[in-house]
């Protein structure tokens, strides 16, 4: 390709001297005896295509390397985990040595606050009565009452002097236990459980602990919960209990042990002598 193009030059430059001499020579005549010059015939110039262009090749960026990714692998969700709460246990029955007296004050307050609270249910006043003449000191701080109503004082024999049932001492005591026990609290025990109570080794048998018909000492609890506050808790019940029935001995005292009597001496036969058989 250079070559060509360097020719073309050669060829381009010989041309245009060949015309300058006869442009010369055409200006300024010749002598007539001089002879013409013949014109160079050249060939035809060779078509002769310009070299292309230089081609600038783009300049591709490099791309930047590829880091493989991880394999990402789809595990299944996790199931979930149902943990199921831990069953409820009845709250332990505690036979703790009598704590000290609380306040006066605070218990006579106790006091008034569940026989008002027997006055407004309507069918209790009567054990009200009885409570109203209680020593509030006898009653714990934190206690559970069980409340005959009406109609179950009304099989008490009456005293005709007084007018009022003949009322055993002991059934008081028997029907309080010193330990708050809700209603709710109540349902956790199993049935033949015994709950403590203010009389001295008797207790009050749980002999149905279903919902509809919760009773102790066969009687029902027809009205749980009359009263209820943090230290104390109040249910009506259906009938009075009896601790000679259902109260059992629960710390009786162990049979005592028999000793044996002494021997009996042995008395010798008695043989009278001679003389005491004669008379000499």
């Amino acid at each position: 390709m250079a070559n060509n193009f360097s020719l073309y030059h050669l060829l381009l430059m010989a041309l245009t001297i060949t015309n300058l001499r006869l442009i010369s020579t055409t200006e300024s005549p010749l002598p007539a005896s001089s002879p013409q010059p013949t014109p160079l015939s050249l060939p035809p110039p060779t078509n002769l295509s310009p070299p292309p262009e230089p081609r600038s090749t783009p300049t591709i960026p490099t791309p930047p390397p590829t880091i493989p990714s991880p394999p990402i692998t789809t595990s299944p969700p996790p199931s979930p985990t149902i943990t199921e709460p831990p069953p409820l246990s009845p709250p332990a029955i505690m036979f703790p040595s009598p704590p000290p007296p609380p306040p006066a004050e605070l218990q006579a307050q106790q006091l008034n606050n569940i026989i008002d609270a027997l006055i407004g249910a309507g069918d209790f006043a009567g054990w009200a009565n009885i409570l109203s003449s209680t020593d509030p000191s006898t009653l714990p701080l934190s206690s559970t009452l069980f409340i005959p109503g009406n109609e179950a004082l009304s099989h008490l024999p009456t005293d005709t002097a007084t007018g009022m049932e003949n009322f055993e001492a002991f059934l008081i005591p028997y029907h309080i236990v010193p330990q708050r026990l809700s209603f709710s609290d109540l349902q956790l025990f199993k049935t033949s459980t015994r709950l403590p109570t203010l009389l001295p080794s008797k207790t009050i048998l749980i002999t149905n602990n279903s919902l509809s018909n919760f009773t102790i000492d066969d009687s029902i609890v027809s009205h749980p919960d009359i009263y209820l506050n943090s230290a104390m808790a109040v249910h009506g019940i259906g009938a009075i209990l009896d601790y000679t029935v259902y109260g059992g001995d629960f710390f009786a005292p162990p049979d005592p042990i028999q000793v044996p009597a002494p021997p009996q001496p042995v008395v010798p036969p008695f043989f009278p002598t001679g003389e005491i058989i004669g008379g000499r």
